[in-house]
C-alpha cells in the first residue's frame, strides 16, 4: 500500500540513507555533495492498474505532464501475473514498447534489468555490469515470506529500516 511505501521513503530520507553504498562518488565527490543533499519526496496521486506495458506508457505521460524528464522502467513493469501465478507479459515487454513508441513523448525512459548483490563493489548493482560474476541474487518470493514469518532479511538486500517497516506492515494484515 501507498502509505507503507511512503513509510519506507520517509525513513531512509531521515536517516540519510538513500544513495548509501548505492551512489558513484565519482559523480557526488567533486560536486560536494550526495544523494541525500538532492532527494524531493513527491507523492504521485495514480492508481495501479497492473496493466502492464500499456500502463508504463500512462505513467510516463503522467510524469512527463508534472515535468519530470525521465522515469525508471524496470523488469515487470506494472506487472501482475494471472491467478495461478503464469505471467501475463515477458519481463521486458515495458522496456520494448518504449524502443517501439512513436510520437511526442519528451520523458526518456531508464530502462533496468536484473538487480543483485555483488560482493566486489560491495552493494546491489545491475547483472549485466558483472558479466562472469557470482552474485547473492534478490528473490522478492523469498523476501516477502521472511517478512511474513519474522524472519531477518539479508542487510546486503534490504536496509534494515525498510525491512521492519514492511514487517510491521505485513504482519498487521
Amino acid at each position: 500500500p501507498a502509505d507503507v511505501r511512503m513509510r519506507t521513503y520517509e525513513a531512509l530520507i531521515e536517516q540519510r540513507a538513500l544513495g548509501d553504498g548505492d551512489s558513484d562518488p565519482s559523480l557526488w565527490g567533486p560536486r560536494g555533495e550526495a544523494v541525500p543533499d538532492r532527494v524531493i519526496l513527491v507523492g504521485l496521486d495514480i492508481k495501479m492498474f497492473y496493466a502492464g506495458p500499456k500502463e508504463a506508457v500512462m505513467h510516463a505521460i503522467y510524469r512527463q505532464n508534472f515535468g519530470f524528464t525521465d522515469i525508471i522502467i524496470g523488469r515487470k513493469h506494472a506487472d501482475a501475473p494471472y491467478h495461478d501465478g503464469t505471467p501475463i507479459w515477458g519481463d521486458f515487454d515495458a522496456q520494448e514498447i518504449f524502443r517501439r513508441l512513436r510520437g511526442d513523448l519528451k520523458i526518456k525512459p531508464l530502462c533496468v534489468g536484473f538487480a543483485a548483490y555483488y560482493e566486489s563493489v560491495g552493494r546491489v548493482d545491475l547483472m549485466e555490469n558483472h558479466p562472469g560474476e557470482k552474485p547473492v541474487s534478490i528473490s522478492g518470493k523469498e523476501i516477502r515470506a521472511a517478512l511474513r514469518e519474522g524472519r531477518p532479511v539479508d542487510p546486503r538486500i534490504m536496509r534494515a529500516s525498510t525491512a521492519q517497516i514492511l514487517a510491521e506492515a505485513m504482519t498487521n494484515r
